[in-house]
């Protein structure tokens, strides 16, 4: 108990040391670094990852980017950039030495060519490179020359509705060759195709954000006759923007509008259900920045335009309303938030798409006609260590690094609670309520607390039975003496 209680009467003096450090560290940065605090307000911390340089189509040697729209990092290696007004995919290795151009395909004999792509998609499992060729329409499946092997077209299905476009914006495929495209104009999940083309339904619809409108609505329904409601206005979700899907075949999706917090994120079995619901409240997590309440009526929510699933399962959430980049742990932790909007370094005018790599991020401005490249600092490399070593069950492993991380920076929330579980799971439950007290996180304490109280308990349970069997026996003497009288013999005795 004394190295913690050091620590905490520390605190104080760290957290004014560590200000001083991230007003150092951000001097680099064209923003201000920062985190949550305890109370959920935005705090000054270490960066995670620093902005190193610009990369745009003349570095390539490609000529400009003309709203470039997304980006993808193949299995082998490979940079797929969509440049979407210049109608082609730019193919680079992953020090941006030009590999191919993709401009002009071949299908059925016929040159063909795209128009405002803005999706692309590399099967780790078969190679075929998979391109939503929105204008034109449809999702192309095709080989490294441009070869065209299948076309995705609109769904010849009473089920797709001829009310509907379509105009493919994102394209994903899983280890079975299934096709889940994003359809702007589709509130219904992802356009689902089988391997050979056939439409199979949608796939993972948001849900209908229960406001107040909705429950009027809904109520009204329930009494209004069959014409009325013909006639009533029907409440229906908001697509998702964009997705990504992970080694294990989970489907990440995030959704853009600033108008609901109902199913911003979601991470979706082949069933289509969210099982980020099931993670329970002690993850606390809230996607995107969050508004204070005292200044919410003038803080503008986020919008999530792209997501990606890291080598270590962290999720990379990309904000095109702030510019900014959260990324979070496989748990959904927020580890750190970087960027901002402007001219600079690290900075975007219209953030379009992100992809990760070893310790890297790569970002894309739509605006800018160019990608940022962000390599993870070593602050962010403590981190990282702690949070996948706890993540793994390796609780006693990444207690060390926790501690490592309140040294950097002793305001991180998230390395309080990683040494508080570290502890809590090893058993010393005093120590561990101590650093669950320090982040408030009330559940955390209430759980140590009961270990805490059952380890006293049997500690001290010969001395409370022998309290109990004294106290008992002391009632039973004085019960007889009162029957006896002696007991008002002895009060009259003593008065």
């Amino acid at each position: 108990m004394s190295g913690l209680k050091k620590l905490i009467s520390l605190v104080s003096a760290a957290a004014i040391t560590i200000s001083v450090c991230a007003v150092s560290a951000s001097a680099t940065e064209a923003y201000d670094p920062y985190n949550y605090d305890r109370w959920g307000d935005p705090i000054a911390s270490q960066a995670g990852y620093t902005a190193d340089y610009f990369v745009s189509g003349d570095d390539i040697g490609v000529g400009s980017f003309n709203e470039p729209a997304d980006l993808f990092v193949s299995h082998d290696d490979l940079m797929y950039i969509v440049d979407k007004g210049n109608n082609r995919i730019v193919v680079t290795d992953m020090d941006f030495n030009l590999v191919r151009v993709m401009d002009t395909f071949t299908y059925e004999g016929e040159t063909t060519t795209l128009k405002k792509p803005t999706g692309v998609f590399v099967d780790q499992y078969r190679d075929d490179i998979y391109i939503a060729d929105n204008e034109n329409e449809r999702v192309i499946k095709c080989d490294k020359d441009g070869n065209i092997s299948m076309i995705f077209g609109r769904p010849e299905t009473e089920l797709y509705s001829s009310d509907l476009t379509y105009n493919p914006n994102k394209v994903i495929v899983d280890k079975a060759g299934n096709v889940y495209v994003v359809v702007k104009s589709v509130t219904r999940g992802a356009v689902m195709f089988d391997a050979n083309g056939k439409f199979l339904g949608y796939y993972g619809a948001n849900r209908v954000e229960q406001t107040a409108e909705v429950l009027a609505n809904a109520f009204w329904n329930l009494i209004s006759t069959e014409e009325q409601r013909l006639r009533s206005t029907k409440s229906t979700p908001i697509g998702f923007s964009n997705f990504d899907i992970d080694d294990m075949g989970f489907i990440y999706t995030v959704t853009e509008s600033t108008e609901t917090t109902t199913d911003l994120v979601k991470k979706l079995n082949p069933e289509g259900n969210n099982i980020l619901d099931s993670l329970g409240v002690d993850n606390e997590f809230q996607f995107g920045d969050k508004s204070p309440t005292y200044y919410s009526i003038y803080a503008k929510n986020s919008s999530l335009v792209d997501i990606d699933i890291g080598p270590n399962g962290e999720l990379n959430i990309l904000d095109f309303q702030h510019g900014r980049i959260f990324q979070y742990d496989k748990e959904c932790w927020l580890l750190f938030i970087m960027g901002g909007t402007g001219e600079q370094l690290g900075t975007f005018r219209s953030a379009a798409a992100i992809e990760s790599y070893d310790n890297k991020l790569y970002v894309l401005d739509s605006r800018k006609n160019a990608l940022t490249v962000f390599t993870r600092t070593a602050f962010g490399e403590i981190v990282t260590e702690a949070a996948n070593l706890y993540n793994d069950g390796k609780y006693e492993e990444s207690l060390e690094p926790w501690q490592n991380v309140l040294k950097y920076d002793g305001n991180y929330r998230r390395a309080y609670i990683g040494i508080g579980n570290a502890l809590f799971n090893r058993g010393d439950y005093e120590e561990a309520m101590e650093y669950f007290k320090i982040s408030i996180s009330r559940g955390r304490y209430n759980r140590a607390y009961e270990g805490y109280r059952d380890i006293w308990l049997k500690a001290h349970f010969t001395a409370i039975i022998v309290v109990l069997i004294v106290v008992i026996v002391l009632l039973i003497v004085l019960g007889k003496l009162k029957k006896k009288g002696k007991l008002n013999f002895l009060r009259k005795g003593g008065a």
